[in-house]
């Protein structure tokens, strides 16, 4: 069977270069997310194949509906799970309403813990297999007015090396990365115009050791690395792929 990835998020951004790059590198890729259209445009990238799985993640019937459609295949062996799925608010505390952390809750770490759920028997009865998650820099280093966003990722940290304890056995490795700032549209820079969007990006840029914030396909490296047999022998571990901005 060919070897496949599964990857949340994957109709922009870090997803959608993550896609790409497995995708040249030999991988099936299952594209979820909510916007098929951007999902199709990700998929003829895809040099080894893809398939769309549009839905909405905090569904989860539909999303229950499309695990299943996945795990049912016999043309492919999903080797690698990438939980990238993800979105930010920006809050006071006092903002910080139930419905805001509800959301953050089902999509930033729900989303992930019923894919992997699903999947650690999958992996179990094939050997072994690769969880990817995507934290960030703000699971490590939190600040001001992003409180619910830096919990979820903080836990999804945890999450990861408790899998990784606990698929040890099975073969099952898990690992997550911890981006910094990076130029993708979950944050509202991204979609300025072309001169504000840089002189937004210049002021950043000094936050990091560095010196400039980080694009997605150096993200989608670092994913691929710890998603594929690169790593074979590499499990629990928090990669930061930042710029310097947590040690700053």
């Amino acid at each position: 069977m060919k070897k496949a990835v599964v990857i949340t998020g994957a109709s922009s951004g870090i997803g959608a270069a993550t896609a790409i790059h497995f995708g040249k590198n030999g991988y099936f890729v299952y594209l979820m997310g909510r916007n098929k259209d951007r999902l199709a445009e990700v998929a003829v990238q895809c040099r080894a194949g893809a398939s769309l799985m549009s839905c909405d993640l905090t569904d989860v019937a539909a999303l229950n509906k499309r695990i299943a459609e996945i795990l049912a295949t016999n043309i492919h062996r999903v080797e690698v799970l990438v939980n990238n799925a993800g979105i930010f608010d920006v809050h006071s505390t006092e903002q910080g309403t139930d419905e805001l952390w509800q959301r953050e809750f089902e999509v930033n770490l729900m989303s992930a813990v019923r894919l992997t759920r699903a999947f650690f028997p999958y992996f179990k009865q094939h050997g072994g297999g690769s969880i990817v998650n995507v934290s960030s820099s703000l699971g490590l280093k939190p600040t001001a007015a992003t409180s619910a966003y830096s919990a979820m990722k903080a836990a999804m940290i945890n999450y990861t090396q408790s899998n990784a304890l606990e698929g040890g056995a099975f073969g099952i490795r898990a690992n997550c990365v911890a981006p910094g700032i990076v130029d993708t549209p979950i944050h509202s820079f991204h979609a300025l115009d072309e001169a504000m969007k840089a002189e937004s990006v210049a002021k950043m840029g000094p936050m990091q050791p560095l010196g400039r914030i980080g694009t997605v396909d150096e993200i989608a490296k670092a994913i691929y690395f710890l998603g594929s047999n690169d790593s074979s022998w590499t499990t629990g571990a928090v990669l930061p792929i930042d710029g310097g901005i947590t040690i700053s």
